[in-house]
């Protein structure tokens, strides 16, 4: 079964207040799968355990809102509005509640990225405060968020979805495709540091498709996911068609652990990203 669109999104999922959106099964899509929508329930679920009623909101952005996840492959991504900054002895009991949720559900491990910020930070989004994330790779923590987090806010104003509380947009206020642009180009400069002599497979493959993607939106101002930018790629860098469509594989493949040696790959990838992301800052 296909995901459906983003614009299959927007039309079926609609509501009001707190909790309204009801998308296929559940409150919680929008998605075919019920398992998705049950693990969306837990996580939700879990951080109430922990902040209670000072969860504003929590709101799906991503592979799954813009039709591109793939299963067993893509994350869940999510941004929780709380009425104050995470401290640490909140980011202790969430923290848990991630490890036990990461324990109870094993093919989600590693899996769902949280971004816990406050009403406050969403509204001053420009200026640093201090946020608590979880995402693939790296383990729960606080960090100081500045603008470099538009990268984040900007898709998740234009096509997350409400899975409770009031819109996003009402607590995040207008980003300009600018101001994302300009984000944009220092991330995927930061790739040539990024690509380590260890970099597994999926490792470059996040690089290479994640390049494709920014490269696309800096010349067109609009966003692709990583399959659309997958078949884009090739035809815009002939020269490097094959490595993109290797990467496509690699990606599909990155949590096979026979699939984790990287080091055949690596100069290709890294000669890649040089060139690529010098495109990216002209």
């Amino acid at each position: 079964m296909s995901l459906p669109s983003r614009s299959d999104i927007r039309r079926r999922c609609t509501g009001k207040g707190r909790g309204a959106y009801i998308c296929g099964v559940s409150k919680y899509p929008p998605t075919p799968d019920p398992a998705i929508g049950a693990m969306l329930d837990a996580v939700r679920q879990a951080i109430l355990s922990v902040v209670g009623p000072s969860l504003i909101g929590l709101y799906l952005f991503g592979s799954l809102t813009s039709g591109d996840f793939d299963p067993g492959v893509s994350d869940i991504d999510l941004i929780a509005a709380l009425a104050d900054p995470p401290d640490e002895q909140v980011a202790v009991r969430l923290r848990k509640v991630h490890e036990d949720l990461a324990r109870a559900n094993p093919d989600w491990d590693d899996r769902i990225e949280v971004v816990y910020v406050s009403k406050d930070g969403l509204a001053d989004w420009r200026t640093d405060t201090t946020i608590a994330v979880i995402s693939p790779g790296e383990p729960f923590h606080i960090v100081r968020a500045g603008r470099e987090w538009a990268l984040n806010w900007y898709p998740a104003r234009e096509d997350g979805v409400t899975l409770m509380g009031p819109p996003l947009h009402t607590l995040l206020p207008p980003i300009s495709t600018a101001e994302y642009i300009d984000e944009l180009r220092r991330y995927l400069a930061s790739f040539a540091k990024r690509v380590d002599d260890d970099a597994t497979p999926g490792v470059q493959a996040y690089a290479i498709l994640s390049i494709c993607r920014g490269v696309f939106t800096i010349r067109h101002g609009d966003r692709l996911s990583k399959r659309q930018a997958a078949a884009w790629g090739p035809r815009a860098f002939p020269q490097w068609a094959d490595l993109i469509r290797r990467a496509v594989v690699w990606r599909d493949k990155q949590r096979d652990p026979d699939s984790q040696n990287g080091h055949a790959t690596i100069q290709e990838t890294r000669a890649f990203v040089t060139e690529m992301t010098k495109l990216a800052l002209e």
